[in-house]
């Protein structure tokens, strides 16, 4: 069946197969957001008008400058006077840090069991079953939220609780990868020559898994992103007098009717970012899909 051809304005002849160019714009507008968005947040001490923190009552709730709010304030302020473009910016950088290192801390973790269970078989194998179930059981929202009641509100265990949040997905991955390049030939030639199983794991499985291991990385980031704005939005997240993305919408809720700026633009950056992060997820794992096996 030909493809059905259309005229353009100028009249030159197109077909249906130019639409295919479309994925590509939307993947390109995706990564270029991420840049901005990381680069905006790593340069928001240069970037930001005023400090995250920096408070005018006599200014408070006025709607962005476009709207006719006070000139330089591009999203408005807050209740409290404080410019929310210059807070966006800085919540960025907090929230996209956590979230990267939750989601590092899980990769780690996760993957570290995926290697002795799929090493050790078993034993190992019937604890990582036992955890995964045990996981999966909860609901991680409600595990996370008795953590925090329990042990009291930190940084330090607010990453740790992002970090176990996907774990278990990098065990399984990791432990069918690995399980299945010990059957290649190559690794039993390394075994064969005297290679310790840490150095033929980490030098030569590793990298040939990593691939797979990143396209899962991307993939659960933006849950990452999403759960660090829910528990910060609860409260039970990122703390005053810093700032986060889930915060600020925690904040802003109480006036969506009157100011629905101080809410929006932080809700808005949140849903881009975890969208393009999703795209591009997506597009990369396709990428390796599409690649010849050896």
């Amino acid at each position: 069946m030909k493809e059905q051809a259309a005229t353009d304005p100028i009249g030159r002849r197109t077909t249906f197969a130019s639409t295919r160019r479309l994925p590509s714009l939307v993947i390109a507008g995706a990564i270029s957001f991420l840049l901005v968005a990381v680069m905006s947040g790593a340069l928001a001490d240069i970037l930001a008008p005023q400090g995250y923190n920096d408070q005018n009552l006599l200014i408070r709730l006025k709607p962005p400058s476009f709207l006719g709010g006070p000139h330089g304030y591009y999203f408005g302020t807050d209740e409290l006077g404080r410019d929310v473009f210059s807070r966006v910016l800085f919540s960025l950088r907090f929230s996209l840090l956590i979230a990267v290192t939750g989601t590092l801390v899980g990769a780690g973790f996760g993957t570290l069991l995926g290697f002795l269970a799929a090493h050790f078989q078993g034993l190992w194998e019937d604890i990582l079953s036992a955890l995964v179930d045990f996981q999966a059981s909860i609901p991680f929202m409600i595990f996370a939220l008795a953590a925090l009641a329990f042990f009291g509100n930190s940084i330090f265990l607010f990453v740790i609780l992002l970090g176990l949040y996907g774990w278990e997905v990098y065990a399984r991955l990791v432990r069918g990868l690995v399980l299945s390049a010990k059957e290649l030939g190559y690794v039993e030639a390394l075994r064969n020559l005297g290679f310790h199983p840490i150095r033929i794991y980490s030098r030569h499985v590793l990298p040939n898994i990593g691939g797979a291991l990143l396209v899962q990385i991307t993939l659960n980031f933006p849950g990452i992103i999403l759960l660090e704005s829910g528990l910060s939005f609860l409260g039970l997240g990122i703390q005053p007098p810093l700032t986060s993305l889930g915060l600020m919408i925690g904040s802003g809720r109480e006036f969506m009717t009157t100011a629905w700026w101080t809410a929006v633009a932080p809700g808005t950056v949140i849903f881009l970012t975890a969208l393009s992060v999703t795209l591009v997820g997506d597009w990369f794992r396709d990428r390796l899909d599409a690649m010849p096996s050896n």
